[in-house]
């Protein structure tokens, strides 16, 4: 029952990762958009559209723990595991990915904006969440950093103390940020007010990890990068 349970779990880890790749890939190629390739690909039956967001690494308590839990075991009983290890190896990469991402699009001083630090919506739950990992090595690098999340603040408050800011408001993290990411597809995120991307620096960035965001509305005010997308780099050619 235990290994059953390890191997559903590491069995999602991979896959969002085989989607995530995918993503990547996408990234690269002029005109790619990975919400087409993974639909194509949910369409088999063998494979299924579960999992197959591509948008940025997996977190909270279960799906790291589980993967590695799979393993260590196969590691400590000499059986391979090359797939189960580089399943979390390459998870481990996407929290620098994105940190250079949000570096590279930075101004001088700029300031980072986090949407999203719970690991899922509708939870404060932050272990392991990308937005919180984002955060912490945004903030090792240096950089100012700003974030809010409906329910986690306080669980990040207590892990991250004050080496970034904590907005108040979606608004606020917006109106503070000179790229805004959001790392957690909260419904809220789906709205952010338009005058709350209208300070700071000109124009302002949002990373969009997971597209939630009505892009019509949205490439009218910012300059809107879409992960899973032919990324150009806002500024530079």
């Amino acid at each position: 029952a235990e290994l059953a349970k390890l191997a559903v779990n590491t069995f999602v880890t991979t896959k969002i990762t085989f989607a995530n790749m995918l993503a990547r890939i996408c990234e690269q190629l002029p005109g790619a958009q990975v919400d087409t390739v993974t639909s194509a690909l949910g369409l088999d039956s063998r494979i299924g559209p579960k999992y197959l967001k591509g948008a940025i690494g997996y977190g909270g308590p279960c799906f790291p723990r589980d993967s590695v839990a799979l393993a260590t075991l196969g590691t400590r009983i000499g059986a391979p595991v090359l797939l189960a290890e580089a399943t979390h190896k390459a998870n481990l990469e996407e929290v620098h990915r994105l940190a250079d991402l949000v570096t590279s699009m930075l101004p001088p001083s700029g300031v980072a904006g986090i949407l999203g630090l719970a690991y899922k919506p509708e939870t404060d739950v932050v272990e392991e969440s990308q937005g919180l990992l984002l955060a912490q090595e945004l903030a090792e690098r240096g950089i100012s950093t700003i974030a809010y999340d409906p329910a986690a603040l306080g669980a990040t408050e207590h892990i991250l103390g004050d080496s970034i800011k904590y907005a108040t408001s979606v608004a606020k993290c917006a109106q503070e940020s000179d790229v805004l990411v959001i790392t957690t597809p909260w419904e809220e995120f789906k709205h952010i007010p338009p005058q709350a991307l209208a300070g700071r620096s000109a124009p302002k960035v949002v990373v969009d990890c997971w597209r939630i965001l009505d892009r019509q509305k949205y490439e009218q005010l910012v300059e809107y990068v879409p992960l899973g997308e032919s990324i150009k780099t806002p500024g530079k050619e």
